[in-house]
C-alpha cells in the first residue's frame, strides 16, 4: 500500500508520531501535504478569550507539561523545517515530497492526489474535509485517534478518556467521513497499564508509544482479502476543546485519585 499524508505541524504529541510513521516506512509515502499548524486549542478572538485559553492549557498540562509545550512551539516556530522534532524536516530527510496546501478540499488538492493516487491517505490535520475530497484514494483517508471509538470522539479524545469516571485508554485507526470521528473502524488497541492519576502528558506520551507501528499495521489490513471494518455508530455529541470551567473539574479529579493512591 502507498500512502499520502495530510497533515498539520504540531510538535507535542503528533510531531514525533508522524515522524515515527515516515522514518518507520518512508518508500511507501508518496507525499507529504501540510496544512499550516495545528492550533493549541479554539481558535478564539478577544485577549481575555485567548487568556481563558492558556489557563485552561496549564490546568490540563499542569505546569511542567505547560511548559515543555510552550518551549517546544517556541523552538518549532523558530526553527521551522530545521526543527528535529517538525513533519517537514524528517520528510525532507527521508527524501519524501513535500506540499505545502491553503486548502485540503480544493481543487489543487484534489488533482495532486488524483496525480499521484495513493491507495489511502493518513489525516492528521484538525480540517474537515469532503466527500469529493475523501473519495479520491482507493482505501479513502484514515485518522489516528486517542480513544476507543465510538465514545470519547471530536478533540483531546485522551484528555477525556482520562477525566471519565471510570477512564478509559486506547486508540482507534479508522476511516475517515464527512463526520467527526465517525468513519468505520480498523482497528483499536485497548490499554490497561495507564495509571488514573498520571497527568495527561504522560498518558499521551504511553498511548503514542508504539502507535506509528500500530497505523502499520492497521493499514496492511485494508488489503487483507476479506476484510472488514466495524461499524463506528456515534455515542454522544463530538468533544470540544475544554472550557476553564471543565478543565478545572478534570483537575479535581485528579486531585482525588492522586490523595486516594497515597492513603495507607
Amino acid at each position: 500500500m502507498k500512502l499520502a499524508i495530510l497533515c498539520q505541524e504540531e510538535p507535542l504529541f503528533l510531531g514525533p508520531f508522524l515522524r515515527q510513521v515516515i522514518a518507520m516506512h518512508p518508500e511507501r509515502i508518496l507525499a507529504v501535504f501540510l496544512a499550516g499548524r495545528r492550533s493549541a486549542g479554539e481558535k478564539r478572538g478577544s485577549p481575555r478569550e485567548r487568556l481563558e485559553a492558556l489557563r485552561t492549557l496549564w490546568l490540563i498540562l499542569e505546569p511542567r507539561g505547560f511548559l515543555a509545550a510552550l518551549l517546544l512551539r517556541l523552538r518549532a516556530r523558530l526553527l521551522g523545517a530545521r526543527d528535529p522534532r517538525s513533519v517537514e524536516g524528517m520528510a525532507r530527510s527521508k527524501g519524501v515530497p513535500m506540499h505545502r496546501i491553503s486548502d485540503p478540499n480544493g481543487p489543487e488538492f484534489r488533482a495532486l492526489l488524483r496525480e499521484l493516487a495513493p491507495d489511502a491517505v493518513l489525516n492528521q490535520s484538525e480540517l474537515l474535509l469532503r466527500s469529493e475530497v475523501l473519495s479520491v484514494p482507493r482505501w479513502g483517508f484514515l485518522n489516528r485517534h486517542a480513544s476507543l471509538l465510538p465514545r470519547f470522539r471530536g478533540r483531546m479524545a485522551a484528555l477525556w478518556s482520562h477525566g471519565a469516571e471510570p477512564p478509559c485508554y486506547g486508540l482507534t485507526i479508522h476511516r475517515v467521513d464527512e463526520g467527526v470521528d465517525t468513519g468505520s473502524i480498523i482497528l483499536q488497541r485497548r490499554f490497561d497499564d495507564v495509571d488514573p492519576a498520571w497527568p495527561y502528558p504522560q498518558v499521551m506520551r504511553h498511548i503514542m508509544k508504539g502507535a506509528a507501528g500500530f497505523f502499520w499495521e492497521a493499514a496492511d489490513q485494508l488489503e487483507r482479502p476479506g476484510f472488514t471494518p466495524l461499524p463506528n455508530t456515534p455515542e454522544d455529541a463530538p468533544r470540544r476543546f475544554p472550557t476553564l470551567a471543565q478543565a478545572r473539574q478534570y483537575r479535581s479529579v485528579l486531585a482525588r485519585r492522586r490523595r486516594t493512591a497515597r492513603r495507607p
